[in-house]
């Protein structure tokens, strides 16, 4: 039997429905980071740690109602974003730098943020939310049109339609700021 390493994320999800421990604490690993990104871009540094131990928490809990045919990232942003949202309703907090990031980066993230975080800043500062995380979503975490969609209870369409406006207005307020794409 290969390593749960080496199994895919539905197959993780279905052992930890039969009670494997292992398998979500490696589902946990893979997902850490990404949620966490993701959810920096509605919360703070600190808020966005917080929440991304409650969303997973909170998959733990209903691993149960998880269909293993279905794939496992956008059901589990899903969960994340619902606890998101719930977080920024129920507190209203001053809105701290979200790309600040207080980990010492290796050099290969270092050289990425350098060419990277102008035109994430760029992005927030000029996009509202929604095209905000929808970019995040496809181009730092790498999920498809379809995922986002469901993530964000749009369309693929809609979700087409808003990457399609966030790139042509990112690309008019880089030509205005003199940035490079």
């Amino acid at each position: 039997m290969p390593p749960l390493s080496q199994k895919s994320d539905e197959e993780l999800a279905k052992l930890t429905q039969e009670g494997e421990l292992g398998a979500f604490d490696e589902l946990s690993k893979r997902y850490w980071p990404k949620i966490k990104r993701f959810l920096m871009t509605m919360l703070d540094h600190a808020t966005a740690s917080d929440v991304t131990q409650e969303s997973l928490l909170r998959t733990y809990h209903k691993i149960h109602l998880y269909n293993p045919r279905k794939p496992f990232a956008p059901w589990l942003f899903t969960i994340a974003r619902r606890v998101a949202l719930h977080e920024r309703k129920s507190k209203i907090k001053k809105k701290e730098d979200s790309i600040q990031n207080h980990n010492i980066p290796s050099h290969e993230e270092a050289e990425e943020n350098r060419l990277l975080l102008p035109l994430w800043k760029l992005a927030s500062d000029v996009l509202n939310e929604t095209s905000y995380q929808a970019m995040r979503l496809h181009y730092a975490e790498d999920l498809s049109i379809r995922e986002i969609a469901k993530i964000m209870g749009k369309t693929e369409t809609g979700i087409k339609v808003v990457l399609f406006r966030a790139r042509q207005k990112l690309q008019q307020k880089a030509i205005i700021r003199g940035i490079s794409l």
